[in-house]
């Protein structure tokens, strides 16, 4: 993962970058760092992995008095810059503005930049922990801290702020039970040695399924067998998906011994409450087809003559789906990656509010600038693009007249009590932008200063080339004001169906 940490960190600014472009400058935030190292099984596999916790879900930072996944000075993660600019015993990055006055109030070295800190951060994490990867059990339990595991992040969340969760993985998540007394099947998949074949097999084949089967030629009971084929298994990776429990309310730890990817979803919603839909983001730069398309690439499982050490080429693997060998990790191994498909489906569990991005391109970019653009978009409500044409409700006057509501959706704490509606949220109603005559404005040319400032907040429609319809709806507020923290902006519009793009409008 060392080259990918670096990529990270390299492109880490693109995403601040995006959120410096909101009103105001850089919005209020928290920014933290969590490993995928939870521990797994007894140490009995190897790969830095044992019957603790690993990382804890910690967040990264300078904590002298507990040295796990801390940079602190004298900790064995000490990177070159011991501390990485946070203040002493600080576990996240806080960059906020000051309520009493001017400036910011931050908790790192004020003559470093956030972007420093953070690529600190990430890349101390480095290569050498657990290689059974927690990915969604160390989020979940860093978002849920437990008194005398993780209790530092405590206030790390905060009740109106976005949550952006970026996961940057080159192997899909193995997140299972490190407790032996809990359930026997969970914990000797990642305690029972095998010769033949490796425990990314073991994780890979327990939670996927191709063609709506378990893997074939694995056998469940953890005989001592482990991969049982004489030939490798290939099938198209696109018909390959993660497995869910046959019974959600009764688990099935033989036919599952990971946790079920929806336990996670659950799990990271319920931080958010009735609210998560409009306040969780997720990208996942994740083991996943270059090109995005599953169907271009295969699910194998075979021998990896490229490994290293070189005992592990002989050894039944989950085979990568891309690799680059001018690049190379520390220990040798060439830029490889391996579908993700757990973590693909805990992604896609946030609809338009998680995005997929692929490792296989050493270049994160595209990844960082569209999450950051994604939360400005979030947390302005303030401009977005129509996906469809908009009808005309009066095709007698010049130009189009849409027919859109919009309304305000301002954060409130206390769901269906006192006018807060059931989803965390009062609508407060916005009028359409009309200028001093009472004309609407002119798409083409709105002219904002001609918006009286009793009659803001307003929405209006503007054209615009970065639109696929050249339509975009944005808000116009008074002067100098910005909306509470948390407000979405919500617009119903009508608009044509894809037949007849020029049509006008009916009844609304």
């Amino acid at each position: 993962m060392d080259p990918k940490q670096q990529a990270l960190a390299n492109n880490f600014p693109k995403m601040i970058a995006a959120l410096e472009k909101l009103h105001g400058g850089l919005p209020d935030v928290h920014i933290g760092v969590v490993s995928s190292n939870m521990g797994a099984g007894n140490g009995a596999m190897g790969g830095n992995c044992g019957s603790g916790l690993g990382d804890r879900g910690l967040l990264w930072g300078n904590d002298p008095n507990d040295l796990t996944a801390s940079v602190a000075a004298g900790s064995a993660n000490t990177p070159t810059l011991p501390g990485c600019g946070l203040n002493l015993g600080q576990r996240w990055i806080e960059d906020i503005q000051d309520p009493n006055n001017p400036g910011r109030i931050r908790n790192y070295d004020s003559t470093m930049q956030l972007a420093d800190v953070f690529s600190c951060l990430a890349t101390a994490v480095g290569v050498s922990g657990c290689g059974e990867e927690h990915q969604l059990q160390a989020t979940r339990v860093a978002l849920i801290p437990q008194t005398g595991i993780n209790d530092a992040n405590n206030g790390f969340l905060r009740p109106n702020a976005k949550l952006a969760i970026v996961l940057i993985t080159d192997e899909d998540d193995c997140s299972a039970s490190n407790d032996n007394s809990q359930n026997d099947d969970m914990f000797n998949m990642l305690t029972k040695r095998d010769v033949g074949d490796t425990t990314s097999l073991r994780c890979a084949a327990r939670g996927h399924l191709c063609g709506g089967q378990p893997i074939p030629n694995y056998d469940p009971s953890f005989g001592g067998v482990g991969y049982t084929g004489t030939t490798p298994f290939t099938h198209s990776f696109a018909d390959c998906t993660a497995k869910s429990q046959l019974d959600p309310s009764n688990p099935d730890h033989v036919y599952l011994p990971l946790y079920d990817v929806q336990e996670m979803i659950d799990s990271v919603n319920y931080v958010k409450g009735p609210k998560a839909p409009f306040e969780i983001f997720v990208s996942g730069i994740i083991g996943w087809p270059a090109n995005g398309d599953p169907s271009s690439v295969q699910y194998q499982i075979g021998k990896d003559s490229t490994s290293v050490p070189a005992s592990q080429q002989t050894l039944w693997d989950y085979m990568p789906i891309c690799q680059d060998s001018t690049q190379r990790s520390a220990d040798g191994n060439i830029y490889k990656a391996y579908g993700g498909l757990r973590l693909k489906k805990f992604i896609d569990a946030f609809g338009d509010n998680g995005k997929v991005f692929s490792i296989c391109n050493s270049d994160f970019t595209d990844a960082m600038t569209q999450t950051g653009n994604d939360l400005v978009q979030a947390m302005t409500g303030e401009a977005d693009c129509v996906p469809y044409a908009l009808t005309d409700a009066d095709p007698n006057t010049p130009g189009l007249q849409p027919h859109c509501d919009a309304v305000d959706r301002i954060p409130c704490e206390t769901p269906g009590e006192n006018g807060c509606l059931a989803s965390g949220y009062t609508d407060t109603p916005m009028q359409e932008c009309k200028d001093g005559l009472g004309n609407v404005l002119d798409p083409a040319s709105p002219q904002l200063d001609s918006v009286s400032e009793d009659s803001r907040p307003c929405w209006y429609f503007s054209y615009d080339a970065t639109c696929t319809n050249a339509q975009k709806i944005s808000a116009l507020r008074k002067t100098g004001v910005v909306a509470p923290p948390g407000t979405l902006l919500a617009m119903t519009c009508q608009t044509c169906p894809a037949s007849n793009p020029g049509c006008t409008a009916t009844a609304p």
